[in-house]
């Protein structure tokens, strides 16, 4: 004990500093930090617009696909603008007390992350369609896509636009 007191009186104040300023840096790599979990959060935000992009183009292709099989529409190319990104409603557990009210989130656990229990969940509301079908100067096989499109996705008719597609797409 009394060797490495001595040892410890012999070391400069540089020694000391750089004792210090290495225990500093294993204390912030040691420690987790809030940076991590903002990447996550930018993950999974970036997965969701992913996601909402595959269910909008989804939605194109499907519809193209309907309006296509329609007598005199030939090949067609829609475009879906949405006017909101839907809606979730989850579970929660309310419990009351007399001066207080809480709520807490039913989650269930996947694996290596917990997801909220989803109790409903709306589609996203469309906000504008344009159709463009070989069939588009045709007044009959307008009327016919903008019907169906109307009733579709419950929009009204000057949120729907039909157009003949160019002689360079077909």
């Amino acid at each position: 004990m009394n060797s490495f007191l001595e040892k410890l009186k012999k070391r400069s104040k540089t020694d000391y500093l750089v004792f210090i300023l290495l225990g500093v840096l294993v204390m912030i790599v040691a420690f987790p930090t809030e940076k991590k979990k903002e990447t996550e959060n930018t993950e999974d935000s970036q997965q969701t617009a992913k996601e909402e992009e595959t269910d909008t183009e989804k939605m194109e292709e499907q519809l193209a696909a309907l309006i296509s099989r329609m007598e005199g529409a030939g090949k067609t190319r829609v475009m879906i603008t949405l006017e909101d990104e839907g809606y979730m409603q989850v579970d929660k557990n309310l419990s009351t007390d007399e001066k207080k009210r809480e709520e807490e989130t039913v989650v269930y656990d996947s694996g290596d992350k917990e997801t909220p229990y989803v109790v409903r969940r709306e589609s996203p509301r469309v906000k504008g369609v344009v159709v463009v079908a070989e069939g588009g100067d045709n007044p009959g096989v307008v009327s016919a896509i903008s019907n169906a499109v109307m009733s579709l996705f419950d929009i009204e008719a000057h949120k729907v636009i039909v157009v003949k597609m160019s002689v360079q797409e077909e």
